[in-house]
């Protein structure tokens, strides 16, 4: 196969790929045996006509198009290969000439250079969160109320209550409010079902039917009752108190941890504070020295691999906003940007995310870490075990599966071994904990993506 290569510029190299002739055969080959199984050509059976009738009746054109939807990842790769490239990426493709030679012109982006900034100086130190008592008492308080229980009482309505109900609404002819052995638990300036509801039931007993009218604002969100005047009728079936429990040892025996008193309850909630907040100090430390990195350190970057990136940026943008059901069309027109402005914004976000990547490679490469098929099947029963009973171990032992899982065990390695070497400075190591690190889209390979 004939391949020239230009002067690399900006991290990128040209390609001109003339295929030969015996690779172009073997596709054209495939291309007829997919093509032949799903054309009719009359007087044959699908699947049997020759070769030669079938190019003619169909046009060596048809036949080289298809051949390059293989074709050119295969030529990509062995031109890559044969210039001997780091390829970093998926290269832009443009088929220059179809017939009667396939020729290329082919983007590749090289790896990115990276002059890293000395990491083995900076000082920087964790700064946990000082855990109150204030926090303690009030995880106590959110166990006590989860052990509570609804009990009758045989009394009047008060807020904190909960009253079973029936109840209709009417704005004119018009129902605005139904139910039967509703549970409505009464909380002060409520504005459910309707604002003034909660207050014109307060002070009914079980048995009691009440009718009122309550008077809706202009400015009320539902359009169906605003501005209106809805007149209720309520009955009262039952009323409930929320039954707390004493704070005091048996709370902390009934809370489910093991607690055999209050203050080992209190003592063990510091602990978990303790550590949340060593885990939150320790993300905090490693995101500080990968900025700190970001400043002092130089990047080249292949223009490619940033518009790649960039396109991803976007597109999980879109499905962000998907997820709560809003276009891309209505957020530009909500903050009041254009495609352009959004689309370097993608870039900005994309640059930084592709250098913290990279920052993170060049540290594994300069330690020399590496993470041992003993570390990767430690994570694998993790993952297995996080994801329960419907884990499918097949979909973690797939050789794409533990490429991506040995990848990010390197990431979430070195960024701890750059938290340790700047501790080393000052600062005292806690439990080991990752900063999160967004992984640039993986767009390693040679496939036909930019195919023009």
């Amino acid at each position: 196969m004939k391949v020239t290569q230009d002067e690399v510029v900006d991290r990128q190299a040209l390609l001109h790929v003339e295929v030969d002739d015996e690779r172009l055969e073997t596709h054209l080959q495939r291309a007829y045996q997919k093509l032949v199984q799903r054309t009719t050509i009359p007087g044959f059976r699908k699947g049997k006509t020759p070769r030669g009738l079938f190019e003619q009746m169909i046009g060596r054109s048809v036949l080289v198009e298809e051949a390059l939807e293989t074709l050119v990842p295969d030529a990509v790769a062995a031109a890559i290969e044969q210039e001997e490239l780091d390829a970093y990426g998926t290269p832009r493709v443009n088929v220059t000439e179809s017939e009667p030679v396939p020729k290329l012109d082919v983007t590749v982006p090289l790896r990115p250079s990276v002059n890293i900034g000395d990491y083995s100086g900076l000082e920087l130190e964790e700064e946990p969160e000082e855990v109150t008592d204030e926090q303690v008492d009030g995880a106590v308080d959110q166990a006590q109320l989860s052990l509570a229980t609804w009990d009758p009482v045989e009394r009047a309505v008060e807020i904190g209550d909960l009253v079973v109900l029936s109840l209709e609404g009417k704005a004119g002819d018009e129902q605005v409010l139904d139910g039967d052995n509703v549970e409505f638990v009464l909380s002060a300036e409520s504005q459910t079902p309707l604002p003034g509801f909660t207050e014109a039931i307060v002070g009914m007993e079980a048995g009691q039917t009440r009718d009122f009218s309550l008077d809706i604002a202009e400015d009320f969100p539902g359009e169906q009752v605003a501005g209106k005047t809805v007149d209720c009728k309520v009955e009262v079936f039952e009323v409930k108190f929320h039954n707390l429990p004493e704070i005091d040892d048996d709370l902390a025996r009934g809370f489910g941890q093991g607690y055999e008193s209050l203050d080992e309850m209190k003592s063990g909630l510091r602990t978990q504070f303790e550590e949340t907040a060593a885990e939150a100090a320790q993300q905090q430390l490693q995101e500080k020295i990968l900025d700190a990195l970001l400043e002092t350190s130089e990047f080249e970057i292949p223009p490619l691999i940033v518009e790649h990136e960039a396109e991803h940026v976007l597109r999980d943008q879109q499905e962000s906003l998907a997820r709560y059901q809003v276009s891309m069309q209505d957020y530009m027109q909500s903050v009041g940007k254009s495609g352009e402005e959004l689309l370097d914004e993608a870039r900005e976000s994309a640059i930084t995310r592709l250098k913290r990547t990279l920052l993170i490679e060049e540290v594994a490469r300069n330690e020399d870490l590496k993470i041992s098929d003993e570390e990767l099947e430690a994570e694998i029963e993790s993952l297995l075990a996080n994801a329960g009973p419907q884990a499918d171990r097949s979909q973690v032992e797939t050789e794409n599966a533990q490429a991506s899982i040995r990848s990010m065990l390197l990431r979430r390695k070195s960024v701890e071994t750059l938290a340790e070497i700047v501790q080393s400075n000052g600062g005292s190591p806690t439990e080991e904990s990752s900063a999160e690190v967004e992984e640039p889209a993986d767009d390693e390979g040679t496939d036909d993506e930019g195919k023009d």
